[in-house]
């Protein structure tokens, strides 16, 4: 990996393009919107309202909170549009943008066949038959990473026994209050029994190539980006949740046996790279240059 152009600026002596006065990462951002970035490369802006670590950078904002500042710069900058000090090739021997391309399915390699979807992605249409009883089918749906869509997953739950330890007597006899339970779960239970299995399709649908699909600019940031979407945060590392009147009855049921909180999911307006902000303006400008008005946030 070639050495940061940021670093690379220090190392030569160079002082950093803009001057912060003193304001922090987020002012300076705030700073540079309200018309102060005519005229000066993308990647000097981006570099001066980040924070830097040993191996990372951040920014105060959230990827569409990124995209509005990028916004702001090409609105400043119109017809003239100035990413950085140098060529991408004068840095770079080869620079692309995050497009996935496997040379087979990336969630088995022994599956075979394939289909292109509307949008242009070769994925894999390895299809397998699952056998499920249909009156005790659950399902879930859940985000697949690997074929970016929302799957269902379907599986096949049988009747469980119903009854506490204390539905019975010292003899081991159901207790009559629980006689209408007991027999309602022999009936479901006699019906799994009973039920024929019938068949349901699944297809794996992993993405296996996007290559020549012009990816929007959200995309590639999201991609980009090392730290996750949202935060996990405790309300009482000691005990039960505090907040349980706020979580959903689902969440709520959950939550109501354990003897801990487990943490809960909050947004934040953070984006973190593996690179500093003029390289990040290469991949804004490799971005513009797919073709004539490329998209800039996901459909």
């Amino acid at each position: 990996m070639p050495i940061p152009y940021a670093m690379l600026k220090a190392l030569e002596g160079e002082v950093p393009f803009l001057d912060k006065s003193r304001r922090s990462p987020k002012a300076q951002s705030y700073y540079l919107m309200k018309g102060n970035m005519e005229g000066i490369p993308l990647g000097a802006c981006l570099d001066s309202c980040r924070w830097g670590g040993q191996r990372t950078i951040l920014y105060e904002m959230s990827v569409k909170g990124l995209i509005g500042f990028i916004q702001n710069w090409m609105s400043q900058n119109e017809g003239n549009h100035i990413w950085h000090e140098r060529k991408i090739e004068e840095l770079y021997t080869r620079f692309e943008l995050p497009l996935i391309n496997n040379e087979s399915c990336p969630r088995d390699k022994e599956h075979k066949g394939t289909i292109m979807d509307l949008g242009g992605r070769l994925r894999c249409s390895e299809t397998k038959e699952l056998l499920l009883k249909p009156t005790f089918i659950q399902s879930y749906n859940a985000v697949d990473s690997l074929s970016q869509t929302l799957r269902t997953e379907l599986h096949e739950s049988k009747p469980t026994d119903p009854l506490p330890e204390e539905a019975f007597d010292a003899k081991g006899r159901i207790l009559s209050i629980y006689e209408h339970e007991w027999e309602q779960y022999q009936r479901n239970l006699r019906h799994f029994e009973e039920e024929e299995k019938v068949p349901f399709s699944d297809v794996c649908y992993a993405i296996i190539s996007e290559k020549g699909l012009i990816l929007p600019l959200e995309t590639i940031l999201k991609r980009l980006n090392l730290r996750p979407e949202q935060d996990t945060v405790y309300c009482n590392r000691l005990g039960p949740c505090r907040i349980t009147k706020e979580l959903t009855k689902e969440e709520k049921a959950q939550y109501d046996i354990l003897e801990f909180c487990p943490g809960h999911l909050r947004p934040h307006n953070k984006v973190e790279f593996p690179f500093d902000g003029w390289d990040l303006a290469f991949y804004v400008q490799t971005w513009y240059e797919q073709a004539p008005n490329p998209p800039i946030f996901e459909k």
